[in-house]
């Protein structure tokens, strides 16, 4: 679904931002920005903000770097589209391999759309749909799910024992993605999910800018106090959503422990073959 969508935000940016020049200077900026955040927003798989932020800053380098070089022009659009999946790429040379590609296939596909702009319509189609392929070819690296890599950014920030609650948080995230919910449930992971973001962004801003010495006597402070109550928040969210999954894996092997119907029809299929074979013997006898 993701990769569909952004071949069509692609082909889109690679098919209409030449025709950005004959709406104006105001008319031709508003489309290549929004051409490139729908292409940053499509690589991302969410309107994140730094998505947004580096999709913009692409529409903007690929506007001064047109007339001068397709080729350019295409690199930093693309380069930039795919910023805020770069940062979640596990591994440095993994990481380096989607910027390589990234910046190739974005100079690739630029170079490619310069050269037959002018061509017939079908020449121009399939020009931009090659251009998109090639754009998309950094999807092929796999790159950490943004949930999870947002709380493994916050644990990094953090002290014990909110550190482990969101790092084991994150792993669920990561291990827990295929399991199949309900529509119900899955609708309360979803809301629980961004409740343990919000806490955790909270908690990285309260241990920023609250120190964490105790008041006299070895008293807790009232940050502390605050402290502590936000940490326990954390693993309760946490803990609720590891027994969702839990429970949903369970329930789900015991259907399909209970569902013999495929084993029936196979052991009758063999017993009548059996008694076929009996009798053939009996007639022959």
């Amino acid at each position: 679904m993701q990769k569909g969508l952004f071949l069509l935000a692609a082909a889109c940016a690679f098919g209409l931002a030449p025709f950005a020049t004959r709406l104006g200077i105001l008319g031709g900026s508003g489309l290549l920005v929004v051409l490139a955040i729908a292409l940053a927003t499509a690589a991302s798989g969410g309107a994140y903000s730094l998505a947004v932020a580096s999709g913009a800053l692409g529409a903007f380098t690929a506007g001064v770097l047109t007339g001068a070089s397709g080729a350019a022009a295409g690199a930093c659009l693309v380069g930039l589209a795919f910023a805020e999946r770069t940062l979640r790429v596990r591994g440095k040379t993994p990481k380096l391999v989607h910027i390589g590609v990234a910046v190739l296939g974005g100079a690739l596909a630029g170079t490619l759309t310069s050269a037959y702009g002018a061509a017939s319509p079908a020449v121009r189609g399939v020009a931009i749909v090659v251009a998109a392929v090639l754009v998309a070819l950094p999807l092929l690296v796999d790159a950490d799910d943004a949930v999870a890599h947002a709380l493994d950014t916050a644990a990094i920030q953090l002290p014990a024992p909110a550190k482990g609650s969101l790092h084991e948080g994150a792993e669920l995230r990561r291990n827990a993605r295929e399991v199949p919910l309900d529509g119900e449930t899955a609708r309360g992971v979803r809301k629980t999910w961004r409740s343990l973001l919000r806490l955790a962004e909270a908690r990285v801003r309260l241990e920023r800018s609250s120190p964490r010495p105790l008041v006299a006597n070895d008293v807790p402070s009232p940050a502390d106090a605050v402290r502590k109550m936000v940490d326990q928040r954390i693993a309760d969210h946490v803990a609720a959503l590891s027994r969702a999954f839990t429970a949903v894996d369970t329930a789900h092997a015991a259907e399909l422990g209970l569902d013999d119907v495929a084993l029936r029809s196979v052991d009758a299929a063999g017993e009548s073959l059996e008694d076929v074979s009996r009798a053939i013997v009996e007639v022959k006898g």
